[in-house]
């Protein structure tokens, strides 16, 4: 165990019943007496604009294109709050008049369904990149893997999770486990953070179900339709089958793209529900086994989906590889276990390069990672994460269901049994590097200077001086400083170091251009050939820049409108 990395705030057990409102009310009530739910505020509308502005040059990111990003998403935030069942808006405009809560704080849990939208948006009008720059970074999002019968050592179905949100420091540091009994309907239950009343996104049910919700991008969406709040919500709170799961969604008109996976522990069985506006379609668990990340599996809901950058469709494929890889060696061990699917959840390697801990990445134990749970439900347990972010590297608290009880319990995880941390960057001075990245990434995402980015990751790189993705990112933000000696030296290191064919083609590009923006046009030559002997799934788009640069009559020096992704290590 690493206690440094335990949340600084208890877990909070709550219990609710009545009406939806009644229930609002409660907990608000709750919420309002025990705190902890004040950063959470703040942060939701300022994520809003950040999300809009993080592919933009960094010099753009403040100023009027913030205050034009903050106010179309407050226009869309209008359009879908119109389109909520009024159940759910009663439950949870009760809350924050219980907890004192401005009504915009209401508004504002509807900004994944927005952020989605606009992709899809953007990528209908054909404006998602301009002069081949992704005009939208998106971000990290979450994985599920699912075992069960032979893939399960003993035989019961899991459901594995990790909840991959911006909201780190927010939402890992106050998680909520919250039972809710309604007047009418199935007992049900989720997992959240103080203040996010969000039943459906990671939740669960009396009837042995469970459903948790995947980011996807499509053209076809819809603002005035319903968000993934209500529709996660109708799901737990009335299906007792996998099949009543798929009649609900497809009664609604749903306003977003999503990959819905649902479980059933008496069923034994799993099944992803997939979304756009017009149209749904199911994936059902073969041999024991499911899992997605954030592509569409099924065939028919491939035209018009949408990737906003090549490195984002790197990110989504290879983590699904990485679970087929898992599910490989857990079939020849005779089944994964518990723990086993606790460090899946904080894989830390890339697929093509296992074992080989980064701090960046196609990584399933991400950053972002603000909640870890795997639903064990056949014999009444919650394995979830009470560790800061990444969630997935726990520890984790073994957590029994228990649909009685008082409406409040204060868990102090210190006082727990929890499992033990493996990660290699979960202690010691790996983790004092790990939390310097994890500032620069925040600093990045929240608009700082480029200074303040750069010295942040610089003393991560200090320490995890083998980590070839942090000398990528050193590289990348020495171009944007327009310091392409220092450039050319952090990623001529991330060459050396990386091994994965998709990420050495990538360092190699970059170095090419640090290269050649440096004078050594022969080296940049050199370094681009040794792209083309590369092979991998997605590598096309690196072979065709660096035929395109090595075309290019005037060599480009000036590289202070790059933007860099550090959600997928991607650069353009």
């Amino acid at each position: 165990m690493t206690p440094e990395r335990i949340i600084a705030n208890p877990l909070l057990e709550i219990r609710l019943k009545g009406t939806q409102a009644q229930m609002g009310a409660q907990y608000g009530e709750i919420l309002a007496a025990q705190g902890g739910y004040e950063e959470l505020l703040d942060f939701y509308p300022r994520m809003a604009e950040s999300l809009l502005v993080s592919g933009m040059p960094r010099r753009l990111r403040n100023g009027p294109v913030r205050r034009i990003a903050g106010q179309l998403m407050n226009w869309a935030v209008d359009s879908m709050s119109k389109g909520r069942l009024p159940q759910f808006t009663e439950r949870a405009h009760a809350m924050a008049r219980a907890a004192k809560l401005s009504p915009e704080m209401v508004r504002h849990m509807l900004v994944m369904d927005v952020f989605q939208n606009s992709i899809g948006v953007l990528g209908r009008v054909g404006a998602l990149s301009v002069s081949e720059k992704p005009l939208v970074h998106a971000l990290g999002a979450c994985t599920s893997a699912v075992a069960f019968g032979p893939l399960s050592a003993d035989g019961e179905l899991m459901h594995a999770r990790n909840f991959d949100f911006p909201g780190v420091g927010v939402w890992d540091k106050s998680p909520t486990i919250v039972y809710c009994s309604p007047e009418h309907g199935i007992p049900y239950g989720y997992i959240g953070a103080r203040g996010a009343d969000v039943p459906g996104i990671t939740a669960f049910n009396a009837e042995g179900l469970t459903v948790t919700f995947h980011t996807r991008f499509h053209r076809d969406v819809d603002f005035s339709a319903t968000g993934v709040i209500d529709l996660g919500h109708e799901i737990i709170s009335n299906s007792r089958t996998i099949e009543d799961a798929i009649n609900i969604v497809s009664r609604h008109k749903v306003a977003s793209t999503w990959g819905i996976m649902v479980t059933s522990a008496k069923e034994k069985n799993a099944a992803v529900i997939e979304t756009t506006a017009k149209k749904m379609r199911v994936t059902w668990a073969k041999s024991g086994r499911h899992g997605q990340t954030n592509h569409y599996l099924h065939s028919d809901m491939v035209p018009g989906e949408i990737a906003t950058s090549n490195g984002w469709t790197s990110y989504t494929v290879d983590r699904l590889r990485l679970l087929d890889g898992f599910f490989h060696e857990a079939e020849k061990r005779g089944g994964a276990t518990l723990t086993d699917m606790q460090n899946l959840l904080g894989a830390d390697f890339e697929v093509d390069a296992p074992q080989k801990s980064r701090m960046l990445g196609s990584l399933i134990g991400y950053v972002m990672s603000v909640q870890s749970v795997v639903f064990k439900l056949q014999s009444g347990l919650i394995s979830l994460s009470v560790g800061e972010a990444p969630t997935g590297w726990g520890p984790y608290f073994n957590h029994e269901i228990n649909w009685s009880g008082d409406p409040l319990k204060v868990v102090d995880p210190a006082k727990q049994k929890l499992s033990e941390v493996t990660a290699h960057y979960a202690g010691g001075e790996a983790l004092k590097a790990y939390r310097h990245f994890q500032q620069g990434y925040l600093t990045d995402f929240q608009c700082g200077s480029l200074e303040d980015v750069r010295q942040h990751i610089a003393n991560a790189s200090a320490y995890a001086t083998q980590d070839s993705s942090l000398k990528f990112v050193e590289g990348a933000l020495a171009l944007e400083a327009r310091d392409a000696e220092a450039a050319y030296q952090h990623l001529i290191q991330s060459v050396a170091l990386e091994t994965s064919p998709y990420r050495r083609a990538q360092s190699l590009l970059w170095a090419a251009r640090a290269a050649a923006a440096t004078g050594r046009t022969s080296e940049a030559a050199g370094l681009r050939k040794e792209i083309f002997a590369l092979s991998h799934h997605n590598i096309t788009h690196f072979k065709q820049s660096a035929a395109k640069d090595a075309n290019q009559l005037i060599t480009k020096r000036n590289y202070s409108d790059m933007v860099l992704s550090m959600s997928m290590l991607d650069a353009a």
